[in-house]
C-alpha cells in the first residue's frame, strides 16, 4: 500500500467512550431518554449534522451554534489533556509513515484533533487531517476518504482505510478502498457485518505490526 488512512475517534484514539458519554449527559440534561438507535445514527454524521439532529429530531431546545459550543466545550480538554492512543496505534503509524503516506479522514472538531495528534506526538507522521466538515459531507458518502487520496495523489485502490464503524467501511469499500476493520467496544455488536466488508478485521494494531501492508 502506498497511502494509509486513519480515521480517528475509536481507531486510533479511545475515544469513542467519550463521545457516547457526552451525548447520553446532553440528553438527560434536555430530558431525553438515552437509547441505542440514537448512537447509530450519530456515528456516520458530521458535526453540524449532529447539531442539527440533537435539535429537530430530539428536540433540544437550543441553537444549533449553541450546541456545538456546548459539545466543544465538553469535549475539548479531553483531546488536549487525557485521551490515550489505542494499544500499540503509535508504533502501527510510525511502520505505516516508513512504507508510505499517512492521512487522517474523521467526523472529530479539526481543532480537537490537532490538539490531541500533537499531545500523542503523532501530528508530523500524517500530511493532514481532512474533516467531514471539511467536505460537507458525513461518512455515508465517500468524500471524506476521496479527498484524502486525492491530496495523497493516489487512488483509492492504492490505499487502506482504517475504520471502526461498519457503515464508514461499507462506504469506503464501495469507493475502491481496501478496509481494515479496527475493532471498539462500543460496536462490539456490528463485529459480523463489519467482517463482511473489510479485506481484514483486527482486534490490536500489535496484529498488524511489522506485516507489510
Amino acid at each position: 500500500m502506498k497511502g494509509f488512512i486513519f480515521d480517528l475517534d475509536g481507531t486510533l484514539l479511545d475515544s469513542i467512550g467519550l463521545w457516547l458519554d457526552i451525548d447520553i449527559r446532553y440528553m438527560q440534561t434536555h430530558g431525553i431518554e438515552y437509547k441505542r438507535e440514537y448512537s447509530d445514527v450519530i456515528k456516520t454524521l458530521t458535526f453540524d449534522e449532529c447539531a442539527h439532529y440533537f435539535r429537530t429530531v430530539l428536540g433540544v431546545d437550543r441553537s444549533e451554534d449553541e450546541i456545538k459550543q456546548d459539545w466543544r466545550e465538553m469535549s475539548y480538554d479531553a483531546y488536549a489533556h487525557t485521551l490515550s492512543l489505542k494499544p500499540f496505534a503509535k508504533e502501527f503509524v510510525q511502520q505505516c509513515a516508513k512504507q508510505g503516506r499517512c492521512i487522517i479522514a474523521t467526523s472529530c472538531q479539526k481543532e480537537c484533533a490537532l490538539q490531541a495528534l500533537k499531545r500523542l506526538d503523532l501530528l508530523d507522521y500524517f500530511e493532514n487531517i481532512v474533516t467531514t466538515l471539511d467536505v460537507g459531507k458525513n461518512k455515508e458518502f465517500p468524500d471524506v476518504y476521496l479527498e484524502c487520496a486525492r491530496q495523497l495523489n493516489l487512488q483509492p485502490q492504492e490505499c487502506i482505510v482504517y475504520e471502526d464503524v461498519v457503515s464508514a467501511a461499507k462506504t469506503a469499500r464501495q469507493a475502491g478502498f481496501q478496509i481494515a476493520g479496527v475493532y471498539d467496544k462500543m460496536w462490539e455488536e456490528d463485529q459480523e457485518e463489519m467482517k463482511q466488508y473489510v479485506d481484514c478485521f483486527i482486534y490490536s494494531f500489535e496484529e498488524l505490526l511489522d506485516q507489510k501492508q
